[in-house]
């Protein structure tokens, strides 16, 4: 029932779209797989360094989607609350061996999980400043195009045993981001894309984690007119240094 829901309210964005360029939506099917790295230096209560290395595929494992690299530094301003200033590196591939480039700024606002009986909720809310290197006859220019983007995402977890200080934990999650676009070179894809997940995680120790996610994806080209609909399966591994 709900993702007939986003497909109805998706539909309706493309078609308000498509009008004005008299054209029709297409909805585009993908499977993907996600593999991530999350690691986190605790450098003292307040202060902690953060980076991720990821490597999506499209067309389930044949063909390459995106490998990217991002690091921020986070300070707690009170005890739920965190603010971060990052910059990510992003490679899409064009094909199996081209790739295009784009560096992306950003900055964020953390609410740290808030416990409501034995749920406990996360909201995070981040700006970015994308640079996308323009392509032109299906060949990189070095010339980039510039859009803001405002991503909100909450995210429910929920112990399935019995939780512990020294590990051994096991959550069940689910969560919602969604993406909006803004800026000069935005016309028809003001929405950009939205994530429905739902996964597992699981704590062997205070510093490593695992997480298996399904994840659906909807995003938006920037044409207006196609809606991509993926099937992602995702798996991270968080390693937590203190020192």
């Amino acid at each position: 029932m709900l993702k007939q829901y986003f497909i109805i309210i998706f539909s309706l964005i493309l078609i308000n779209d498509s009008v004005a360029q008299n054209a029709s939506p297409v909805i585009v099917k993908d499977n993907m797989l996600w593999l991530g790295y999350y690691n986190s230096i605790i450098l003292n209560t307040k202060w902690s360094f953060n980076s991720d290395i990821q490597f999506r595929t499209k067309n389930e494992l044949k063909d390459y989607s995106q490998a990217l690299v991002r690091s921020d530094i986070s300070y707690k301003l009170k005890d739920r609350l965190t603010i971060s200033v990052g910059f990510a590196h992003f490679r899409y591939f064009l094909n199996n061996i081209k790739t295009r480039r784009e560096w992306r700024p950003w900055q964020e606002l953390n609410i740290n999980y808030t416990k409501f009986g034995n749920c406990k909720v996360n909201h995070r809310l981040r700006v970015e400043q994308r640079f996308n290197e323009n392509i032109k006859n299906d060949e990189t220019t070095n010339e980039y195009l510039f859009n803001f983007r405002f991503r909100y995402r909450f995210d429910l977890r929920y112990p399935i045993l019995k939780e512990t200080e020294s590990g051994n934990n096991l959550y069940a999650i689910v969560g919602n981001e969604i993406m909006i676009n803004a800026g000069n070179n935005i016309s028809y894809n003001y929405f950009d894309n939205d994530r429905l997940y739902v996964g597992i995680n699981y704590e062997i120790n205070k510093k490593i984690a695992l997480q298996l996610q399904y994840m659906h994806v909807w995003q938006q080209a920037s044409n207006g007119l196609t809606l991509n609909s993926n099937e992602v399966i995702r798996f991270n591994i968080y390693h937590t240094i203190s020192i």
